[in-house]
């Protein structure tokens, strides 16, 4: 008898599939965030559905898998944290809290198809209300010539300040001494 859970999803024959260019780009989104209010851990599923669902749609992403929710384990900083396979990679996420502070959401997304980072916060935002947050954008390639990196600042989903990591590498280089 077989257990394993089948998705829904058209499989592809890899053997007799037209062959085709395979162009990927390699997009990481890093987004570290306090949040303007606490989160309820009684929702947390229905929570983190909604917000993964929502990335999923916006993103034109397909789930690999099903979404998977751990409860947080110290209970000094509680929360929990959240896996989602992708077809082109993942969506991972931790929300917890620490007394006396903002509750705060680690999110990285990986994805070998473009995306926005702009959508992201959008659906961030949405989903959680999000108050100050730092990230980093990646454009990866093995090619060191077109890889790109961007740090990013802002407040809810405005994006209010974007630096090229490249500029900021040449900056401390040229202020090094020796």
């Amino acid at each position: 008898m077989e257990h394993a859970r089948r998705s829904a999803r058209p499989r592809v024959c890899w053997a007799t599939a037209e062959a085709s260019e395979l162009v990927l780009e390699h997009h990481m989104v890093v987004l570290d965030a306090n949040l303007k209010r606490l989160l309820d851990p009684a929702r947390k599923t229905t929570l983190t559905g909604a917000l993964v669902h929502d990335l999923l749609t916006t993103l034109g992403m397909e789930p690999l898998g099903e979404l998977e929710i751990y409860d947080a384990v110290d209970l000094r900083a509680p929360g929990w944290s959240f896996v989602q396979a992708i077809t082109t990679s993942h969506i991972s996420g931790h929300y917890f809290e620490k007394p006396g502070r903002m509750p705060h959401i680690h999110l990285d997304i990986y994805t070998c198809k473009p995306l926005q980072f702009e959508q992201v916060l959008q659906v961030v935002d949405r989903h959680l209300d999000l108050a100050d947050w730092v990230g980093t954008f990646i454009c990866r390639d093995m090619d060191l010539g077109q890889r790109r990196t961007w740090e990013l600042q802002g407040y809810g989903e405005r994006l209010l300040h974007r630096w090229p990591m490249q500029n900021l590498l040449r900056q401390a280089e040229a202020q090094a001494p020796g």
